[in-house]
């Protein structure tokens, strides 16, 4: 079987892939994401962005954004669900992901894209105070899609939070910021 080397990363294996998965223990809506975005594979290949048919998740796009990634240059939103449009109170299509986090994490969020342009998976969790009952840990999937002959390297997040709470958020720092923890599975050789 042939095995693909991106660019700029390890060559990679879908057999890794369906491991790293695995191994992150996803909540039910993040795996079904995932399970999906497997299925998309050619062989060894990430799929394209082509690919993948948004209508066929309905119930996950409004917690769906892709991005342009340039590792180690630049975040832009290619286009944001309605969830995160309503949590942040903005139109985020086209919009610098960098520029609009908290200084003390662009770093860390253009280390982490660049990773999942360059070949890997992250899952992370974060803890969210509520205005009203418990705090809420969301989780969130990164999954890369195949570099585009632009040089674009499609990247994918989805974060498993259900329409009820968008309005007990106490404080949008909780969302854009640091996660409380997360973790990094590559899926090269």
């Amino acid at each position: 079987m042939s095995v693909q080397r991106a660019k700029d990363g390890p060559a990679l294996k879908k057999s890794i892939a369906i491991d790293a998965i695995a191994g992150l223990h996803l909540e039910e809506a993040n795996a079904a994401l995932a399970s999906h975005w497997l299925s998309l594979w050619q062989g060894d290949a990430l799929p394209p962005r082509s690919a993948f048919h948004p209508a066929k998740l309905k119930p996950y796009l409004s917690n769906l954004i892709l991005f342009n990634v340039v590792p180690d240059a630049s975040v832009t939103v290619r286009l944001a669900g309605t969830s995160y449009r309503h949590i942040l109170g903005k139109e985020l299509t086209g919009m610098d992901w960098l520029a609009d986090a908290p200084q003390s994490h662009r770093a860390t969020r253009l280390a982490i894209f660049s990773a999942v342009a360059r070949g890997a998976v992250i899952a992370a969790h974060r803890r969210i105070a509520m205005t009203t009952g418990d705090d809420y840990l969301s989780e969130e999937i990164l999954l890369p899609f195949a570099r585009e002959a632009s040089g674009l390297h499609p990247v994918m997040v989805h974060v498993n939070f259900k329409p009820e709470q968008f309005l007990k958020i106490k404080s949008l720092a909780q969302v854009t910021g640091d996660p409380l923890d997360w973790t990094l599975m590559e899926l090269g050789i």
